[in-house]
C-alpha cells in the first residue's frame, strides 16, 4: 500500500522536481574532478619523478569517490530512516484496520441482538395483547365455576368426602384465578400492584408437591422433601407455588424413561438476619444443555426437543419474570454428581409477630 502510494507520487512530481534529480545525479558523477586542483598542486609540491606521479595518481583516484560516498552514505541514512518509518507507519495502518475490523464485527453483534430483540418484543406484545383477552374470555367462566361451588359447598355440606373434593376444587380455581391477575403483568415486566399477606415458603411447597405428586408416582419419581424453618417471604403465595410447580413440571418431563429418578425440594435454612430466603429444585436428569444456559430465562427457550414439541418455552421465562415483580430472581446452577438445580431466591417479610424474633436480630433460637 506504501509502495503504491509511492509510485503514485513520484507519477505526479513536477517536471521540476525531476530535472533537479537529474541534475543532482550528473553533479554525483561530476565530484571527482574536485581532486584536480589538489594533484595539480601536489605536482608542483613534490619533486618530478614517476614514483611521485604514481603516488599523486593514487591519491587521486582514492579521494576522487570520496563526495560520492559520503552522499551515498547520507542517502542510504536517509533510505533506513525513511523504510524504519514507513514500517512504523504500516504497523500503525494495521491496528486501525483492526480496530475497525472488531468495530465492525461489534456493531454486526449489537445490530443482531437488538433485531432479535425487536423481534422478541413484538412476539411478546402480541402475546400480551392475546393473553389479555384471553384472560377476560377465561375470568368469566372461572367465576361462575367458582360461585357454582360454593353453592354446592353450601347445599351438601353433610357430605364430608364430595365436601372435601369440592374444597380442593375451589382452591385449585382461585389459585387459578390469581395467576390469571398477575399473569399478564409478568408478561409485561411490571411490578405487582396489589395488596397481598406475606407467605410462607413451605406451605407453598406443600401445594405445588401436592399438585404434581400423583404425575411423579405414576412416572415412579421419587419426591424427597428438605425443608427448614424459614420466614415468611414478601411475594404472594400463589407466585410461590406457581414457580414451583414450573420447575417440577420441567423436572418430571427431563426424567421421563430414567431409573433412579429422584426430585428434591430443598427449602434452605435460614441463618441470617435480612438475608433472601434461598428454595432449591434439583434433578438427577441430564440437566440443561450448555448451550442454552445463557439463554434459558429468555422467552421462546426450550430445554429440549422433546420440550421444544410440547411448549411454547415460556415456563422459565414467566416464573422469572413473575419472581422479579416481587424482587426475587431465579438462576440455574449444575448439580453435583449430574443433573439440573434451580435456585429461587425470594426476599423475607418484615418482622410480623408471627414469625421468631431471632430471625430479624441475628442468632440461634437455641
Amino acid at each position: 500500500m506504501l509502495e503504491c502510494a509511492r509510485i503514485a507520487a513520484n507519477l505526479n512530481m513536477p517536471d521540476e522536481q525531476r530535472r533537479k534529480d537529474a541534475w543532482r545525479r550528473h553533479l554525483l558523477w561530476l565530484s571527482g574532478v574536485w581532486v584536480l586542483p589538489l594533484c595539480w598542486m601536489l605536482r608542483w609540491v613534490v619533486p618530478a619523478s614517476a614514483l611521485a606521479a604514481s603516488l599523486v595518481l593514487a591519491v587521486a583516484c582514492f579521494l576522487a569517490p570520496l563526495p560520492a560516498l559520503l552522499l551515498s552514505r547520507h542517502q542510504r541514512d536517509r533510505a533506513i530512516a525513511e523504510t524504519g518509518n514507513a514500517r512504523e507507519e504500516a504497523e500503525q495502518l494495521k491496528l486501525q484496520l483492526e480496530t475497525v475490523r472488531y468495530r465492525a464485527a461489534r456493531l454486526r453483534e449489537e445490530l443482531s441482538a437488538a433485531d432479535q430483540q425487536a423481534r422478541l418484543s413484538h412476539q411478546l406484545t402480541l402475546l400480551g395483547q392475546f393473553t389479555a383477552g384471553f384472560m377476560h374470555e377465561f375470568n368469566n367462566p372461572l367465576a361462575i365455576v367458582t360461585s357454582r361451588i360454593e353453592v354446592l359447598l353450601e347445599e351438601r355440606k353433610e357430605d364430608g368426602p364430595l365436601c372435601a373434593d369440592l374444597l380442593q376444587m375451589l382452591k385449585e380455581m382461585r389459585y387459578m384465578g390469581n395467576i390469571a391477575r398477575t399473569l399478564l403483568q409478568a408478561l409485561r415486566r411490571e411490578r405487582g400492584s396489589e395488596v397481598f399477606v406475606p407467605s410462607a415458603p413451605s406451605e407453598a411447597s406443600e401445594e405445588a408437591l401436592a399438585a404434581s405428586r400423583s404425575s411423579a408416582n405414576e412416572q415412579g419419581v421419587r419426591l424427597v422433601e428438605e425443608i427448614a424453618d424459614v420466614p415468611r417471604v414478601n411475594v404472594p403465595g400463589h407466585v410461590v407455588s406457581e414457580v414451583v410447580r414450573g420447575l417440577l413440571s420441567n423436572a418430571l418431563e427431563a426424567l421421563k424413561g430414567r431409573e433412579g429418578a429422584t426430585i428434591w425440594i430443598r427449602l434452605e435454612p435460614y441463618r441470617t438476619a435480612g438475608a433472601k430466603v434461598l428454595l432449591r429444585i434439583e434433578d438427577n436428569g441430564p440437566g440443561v444443555p450448555e448451550n442454552i444456559r445463557e439463554h434459558l430465562f429468555e422467552p421462546f427457550i426450550s430445554q429440549s426437543p422433546r420440550r421444544e414439541r410440547l411448549g411454547l418455552g415460556l415456563g422459565l421465562f414467566l416464573g422469572a419474570s413473575l419472581l422479579d415483580m416481587y424482587d426475587g430472581r431465579i438462576w440455574y446452577e449444575e448439580r453435583s454428581g449430574g443433573g439440573a438445580s434451580f435456585v429461587v431466591e425470594m426476599p423475607p417479610a418484615r418482622f410480623t409477630r408471627g414469625q421468631p424474633y431471632h430471625w430479624f436480630v441475628g442468632g440461634d433460637p437455641s
